[in-house]
């Protein structure tokens, strides 16, 4: 054998003994950080990034900026702990089997914490409601650190929530301690959540005056005395006045989030925003709560996702659903996959600007209730299915012409196949017990127990 030829056997083996060491999936992508908050009850068109004509959230506009900003993101559920429990863990209402709030995760079935922690990330939560508490969600188990230590006083109840700042506090606390390895951390921010009432002035909004939706029919305002009692603030007497200090929960929370990304590092860590799901404010004759409708104000949700490698100021109108974060994050971190993960690795949309993958949104409603109106997620055919009622198509191409109508058969036949698929799960014992003080803890955010009415589970009143 000659030398060249030796030296070109070499290279050739070098080459094959590189290639064999590429992941399977072609990207090799360093361990990265990552950090997902959750801004509960936030609508995305009341934040500037989504057009918005008030300067609520310029920290959160400044992250879509370096970033992609989804305009079509849902939740599948109106409820807290049924959409979290699904954000976390990419899998489906009838497989976490968390149908409603105060019900918790089965251990069994794994966060992206817990793929996390098992390759060696530190993993931490900080959470912002009694209702996230870990004895009452078990969404904490597989963190190093679950911080749901509640510190401040809602409607009646001592210590039910934790105001932004508090929380933002401890994360920074927890970041600052860090070591060589890489982290997950999830913040949960509890503000634009009802009675609207932000601990700090915001100024920011004095020169501007807030907007009612398009849908909101003022003339079906009947005061005060019909929206739930956790959302009266005394001296808010219209509609105007509520949604307003709705817009100013959002920009404190927003404020303190820019102390949260000013501690980050952009070139090794993936933050995403989302909300668990929205609020309406007054479409449906719905004022000022989330919980019942299935309609697009509880559902629709905002979505960004900024981090290296990532090209700033990207839209994406295709739909997307909560179920795609934990793939798409763990992806984007090289956090090995978690196991049974339902939604869709949407990394190389967001790094190469490949196609979207198909996909399709499904919500429910809360455990044994039925959707008690006629509306749906978008203004396309949509599929309703009530217990003991069956299932009906319904059209709705405008907020004043709604009917049911048949579709075309063939979208009727797979729109059924894919609910069906959906509700497949395991056997649903029903909502788990909770302690007298949970239940007093709950009723101070404005949820109602079981014992306070035959639905069998909490609801928003």
């Amino acid at each position: 054998m000659t030398a060249s030829t030796f030296r070109r056997l070499v290279c050739l083996l070098t080459l094959a003994t590189l290639l064999a060491a590429l992941p399977a999936c072609g990207r090799s992508t360093p361990p990265r950080n990552v950090v997902l908050i959750t801004v509960d009850t936030l609508r995305p068109d009341r934040l500037s990034l989504y057009g918005y004509s008030r300067p609520t959230s310029p920290e959160i506009d400044a992250l879509g900026a370096r970033g992609v900003t989804f305009d079509n993101a849902w939740s599948q559920a109106p409820n807290t702990n049924p959409s979290l429990a699904s954000a976390l863990t990419s899998r489906r209402a009838p497989i976490t089997t968390v149908r409603g709030n105060a019900e918790k995760l089965d251990p069994e079935i794994p966060t992206i914490a817990r793929a996390a922690r098992d390759a060696g990330w530190r993993t931490g939560a900080f959470v912002s409601s009694y209702l996230l508490r870990d004895e009452v969600c078990a969404l904490g188990t597989d963190f190093d650190v679950y911080d749901d230590e509640m510190t401040d006083p809602c409607w009646g109840h001592d210590n039910a929530q934790r105001i932004a700042k508090r929380t933002i506090d401890r994360a920074l606390e927890w970041i600052a301690e860090s070591d060589e390895r890489p982290f997950l951390l999830w913040i949960h921010l509890y503000d634009p959540h009802g009675p609207y009432t932000p601990p700090e002035p915001t100024p920011e909004l004095d020169a501007t005056s807030p907007v009612l939706p398009a849908a909101a029919d003022v003339t079906t305002w009947l005061g005060p005395k019909r929206i739930p009692r956790y959302l009266r603030v005394a001296g808010l007497t219209e509609p105007i006045q509520y949604a307003d200090a709705y817009d100013r929960e959002i920009r404190y929370a927003d404020r303190h989030l820019g102390r949260l990304f000013a501690a980050l590092d952009a070139e090794t860590t993936y933050v995403a925003v989302h909300a668990d799901h929205g609020e309406s404010l007054g479409e449906d004759r719905y004022w000022f709560r989330h919980g019942t409708l299935l309609h697009d104000p509880g559902l629709r949700i905002p979505m960004l996702i900024a981090g290296p490698g990532i090209a700033g100021e990207r839209r994406i109108t295709e739909r997307v659903h909560n179920l795609d974060l934990v793939p798409t994050l763990s992806a984007l971190a090289g956090i090995p996959p978690t196991p049974g993960a339902e939604g869709r690795d949407l990394s190389s949309v967001l790094l190469d600007g490949d196609d979207m993958p198909p996909g399709h949104a499904i919500a429910e409603a809360r455990r044994r209730e039925q959707v008690r109106d006629d509306t749906g997620i978008d203004v396309r055919w949509k599929l309703r299915h009530q217990d003991d009622t069956g299932i009906d198509v319904t059209w709705w191409p405008a907020a004043d012409e709604r009917r049911v109508r048949l579709g075309e058969p063939a979208d009727v036949v797979t729109a059924m196949e894919r609910m069906r698929a959906w509700l497949r799960g395991p056997e649903d014992t029903g909502p788990d017990a909770v302690s007298q003080d949970t239940e007093d803890a709950l009723r101070g955010l404005g949820y109602v127990a079981p014992s306070d009415t035959t639905t069998p589970e909490y609801r928003d009143r």
